[in-house]
Order: C-alpha cells, then structure tokens, then sequence
C-alpha cells in the first residue's frame, strides 16, 4: 500500500528510535517545495529532545523557502513576509508599514507568533483578539485587520483553505457622542489660552505663544494637527483672495525621526481652502514675525526644524489643565467643531469637502454633533387626536 503524497511544505508522522544508550533518533518524512519527498532525522539525549530538533529542523527548511507559505510556516513567519510584501508596493506608505511591522513583532508575535499556521484555529484568534479588545479595544482592531491580511496571503498560498480571523467578532464598542464646541465655547476657550499665555512669573517650562495661533488655524480651517504643523509658506497665499493649500502632513519615522510627507493622509485631502478673516490675520501677523528657516514652515520648532504634534499635544494639554470646563479637548475637537458648523450653517457635504474626506458618510458618523432627525410622521400620528374628547371650557 502506497505512502499518502504530503503537501509541499509538510511532513508525515514522526518516529522516535533510540539507537545506542543516551542517543535517540526522531526521523519523518518531508516534501520541500521543489516537490521532492525525503527523510529528515535529528538526533538527541531522549526522544523528545531528538523530536524537538527534528521538528526545529523541518520548520528551518519551511521557513527558509523565503516568500513560500504553507500549513508549516509559523504565524510569526507569516507575518514577516506579509510586511515584507508590503513595502515592494507603493500602496502604503513608510510610516504605515511601520505601524504594521510594530504589530507584528510585539502584539501578535508573543502571543501567537510559535504556532503554526494550520494550528491557528479561529478559537485561538478570537481569544487573543478578545482579550486584547478588553484592555485596548482600538488596538484590537487594528491587529485584527493586520492578522486578516495576513491570513489572506497565507490562503491566496493554498496553506490554509479558509482565513480563520474572518470567523471572529470583536466586542461592540459603545460609540461616544461627537464632541463639537459652540461659538460662545470657543470665545471662552480663545481667551483662556490667551491669558494662559500671557501669564508672568509663572514657573516651569517657557509657554508656547504659538498656541492660539495654531488652534485658530485648526478652527478656521479644520486642518489636522500633522497638516497645520506641516505648512510652508510657500503653501499659504495672503493676496486678494486669501487661501492655502493642504499638501502634505507630518509623520515620525522610526530612526528618521519627523519628516514632511508629501501629501496628505488621504487622497481627498489635497485641498485648497478659502481663509476666514481671523485666519488671515494671524498669517499676517506671523509672516511679519517670521525668521527664515530650511524648513520654510509657518509653525517651525524652536531649533527651526518641524515641531513634534505630540510636543504641541502636550503644550495644549497643560495649557487646558489649568482652565475650566476644557475635559476632553483636542486638536481632533476643533475639526470635529469645524464639521458641525459647517453642517448646521451650510451642507453635509461642504463639511465633508473641508476636511478632506471622500463622502459624507465618515463626516456625518464621527465629526458632526447632532441629534438624528426622524422623518415627518406628524400628520400619520394626529389620526390618535382626531376622536380626543374636548372638555368645555
């Protein structure tokens, strides 16, 4: 009776032999990836150990078959030739492959990383990934999409038949309520910050007295923090008909430190914005104040370079610290203020175009603060009215 014909890429059952005192052997046979079948045999002081190098053996052999993916190849394997894969295309950018990279090697490596691909059942993924939900349910989702991803190549390589992560359901997250600021909101907060910076005597670190600055671009534009810090001068036009041009965003590099990325985080979000007077006003200002610099950025770090958004994050949290009724802001509050404005005073759809996003549908969901407006029943529901008892008066 014939031998059943392995997979490329696996092996059959392992057989233990101990073959002189203290010296045993673990041999299994092993089809490689040019299909030919052979026996591999790996020695050690038990059995066990003499089928732990054996197995170590085999999976060297998989995994050195470089972009080959089979049932064999290691969840951690997987992941390296998928981020691999990543960076030969121009689809994603440096910062993202990054990012993923990062989930790869301490999210999904220690806790699934030694498995096999074939043992990486859905029960073992919807574990992790429900587990890792209940501390850091964002987190969670964006490794799930990476380990979907990477499933998907592994069964575009016929190793798996169908993407176990496909089968998992994260918990629902609770959606919060956009939080959006109203005119007299900002007025408020606009003055506190105006004599947080003004303040003298004051110990501690120098304050910024770019703060207001920067949050009146935010608010009269509904700029991303990345994008207002990585204007130039050269994008802003202050003649007759004030506007500038969104064209890139700033992103930190590993080993590169912060960088100008050349366009924006979207497509959609190379746009070219009118500027509201106080805006133009504080252009004005500041292209009279400005020192020339290598950056030509209207926002440049103290040593002239690009300014850190997590360093301007940090100023403006200090800065709200010490203010009243300020729980929560962000500089993703002011984009979200601008897009409810907008909404409520124009369109849906000019807010949308404002921020930059392709359709409505991510601008009515996550930036405008609204009730839901239910559709006019009201001549329906007086049909209840129409037999109400009238008392006389």
């Amino acid at each position: 009776m014939s031998r059943p014909r392995l997979e490329l890429g696996t092996w059959g059952k392992i057989t233990r032999t101990e073959v002189a005192e203290g010296k045993h052997r673990a041999r299994a046979r092993f089809r490689d990836f040019t299909g030919k079948t052979r026996q591999v045999e790996a020695y050690g002081a038990s059995g066990a150990k003499a089928e732990r190098q054996l197995l170590a053996n085999l999976r060297s052999r998989v995994e050195s078959a470089g972009d080959t993916i089979s049932g064999n190849t290691t969840v951690s394997s997987l992941g390296k030739i998928w981020t691999g894969n990543l960076g030969k295309s121009d689809e994603h950018t440096e910062q993202t492959i990054e990012r993923y990279e990062s989930i790869v090697e301490k999210i999904i490596g220690p806790a699934l990383g030694e498995y096999l691909i074939m043992e990486a059942t859905v029960s073992r993924v919807d574990g992790f990934l429900r587990a890792l939900a209940d501390k850091t349910p964002g987190r969670a989702k964006t490794t799930k999409s990476v380990l979907k991803s990477m499933f998907d190549l592994a069964v575009r390589h016929d190793a798996l038949r169908t993407n176990p992560v496909r089968e998992v359901r994260l918990p629902t997250k609770r959606k919060k309520p956009v939080q959006a600021l109203t005119i007299d909101e900002v007025g408020t907060l606009r003055e506190g910050l105006r004599k947080w910076q003004a303040a003298d005597g004051v110990k501690g670190p120098t304050r910024s007295t770019e703060l207001l600055d920067v949050v009146d671009l935010m608010l009269g534009t509904g700029m991303r923090i990345g994008e207002v810090l990585a204007l130039r001068w050269s994008d802003v036009d202050l003649g007759e008909h004030p506007r500038l041009t969104v064209s890139g965003t700033l992103v930190p590099i590993k080993e590169k430190g912060l960088r100008r990325q050349a366009h924006t985080k979207t497509a959609s979000g190379f746009r070219v914005l009118t500027l509201p007077a106080f805006v133009v006003e504080v252009l004005l200002r500041r292209s009279v104040e400005s020192i020339p610099t290598e950056t030509n950025a209207v926002f440049p770090s103290g040593a002239g370079t690009w300014k850190w958004p997590n360093n301007y994050r940090r100023a403006l949290r200090a800065a709200l610290k010490e203010m009243e009724n300020t729980s929560g802001i962000t500089p993703h509050v002011f984009r979200k203020s601008v897009a409810t404005l907008i909404d409520a005073e124009a369109t849906l759809e000019a807010a949308a175009a404002v921020l930059g996003h392709s359709g409505t549908g991510v601008t009515s969901a996550h930036y405008v603060a609204k009730a839901a407006t239910a559709p006019d029943m009201s001549s329906i529901l007086d049909q209840f009215g129409g037999n109400r008892i009238q008392k006389d008066g």
